[in-house]
């Protein structure tokens, strides 16, 4: 099977998964089901090109496992930051905007262009997966890049959640730790991810 028809196959992956995470959220009234389950749709679109020219060697492997932790972590945290918190402003603003129109337009204007950009953001996945060579210089050199992404964006993510939870923080803005080199040690961490 050739790239093109993985990758188009991995779309229609893609669609089936946003598909089902929106009618969840019609159940559940709450858009933002979308941004915890981001990560989670790389796990599955990533399975899906795995197991498309399924193959024993180690290179496609290892970049998976490191894509599974990166999508799990994400989908956690998200997750735990959102437990008990109020559907995000950006959603319940667009729901009372649209009325009786929510349903179909969150459909496209929140997981369907979510859906794109994951498709989109999976091609360097897609070829990754596809490498069937031995590890060489590069790919440890990419392993360093991933933990050290890994650990900004998790480090960063977890100061700034102790940060938000001091009362005495309030207004403040974190410039300690990470925050201290970096106005954005998550998304630094992401880049470099």
């Amino acid at each position: 099977m050739g790239l093109s028809q993985i990758y188009l196959e991995g779309g229609l992956a893609i669609l089936a998964y946003v598909t089902v995470v929106w009618i969840i959220s019609l159940i559940k009234k709450d858009a933002g089901i979308m941004d915890i389950l981001w990560g989670l749709g790389f796990l599955i679109v990533g399975y899906f090109y795995l197991a498309a020219d399924y193959s024993s060697a180690l290179q496609p492997r290892l970049l998976y496992l490191l894509v599974a932790f990166w999508g799990l972590r994400l989908s956690v945290h998200i997750g735990l930051r959102n437990l008990g918190e109020p559907e995000d402003a950006r959603y319940a603003n667009w729901r009372a905007q649209h009325g009786e129109k929510w349903w179909w337009v969150s459909y496209l204007r929140v997981f369907i262009l979510q859906g794109v950009v994951m498709w989109v953001v999976s091609i360097p996945l897609l070829t990754g997966l596809q490498d069937k060579s031995s590890l060489a210089l590069i790919d440890y050199i990419g392993i360093g890049l991933f933990v050290i992404g890994f650990l900004f964006e998790a480090v960063g993510d977890w100061q700034l959640r102790f940060f938000k939870k001091n009362v005495n923080n309030k207004g403040k803005v974190l410039n300690t730790g990470l925050w201290k080199y970096t106005r954005h040690p998550n998304y630094f961490g992401e880049a470099a991810l």
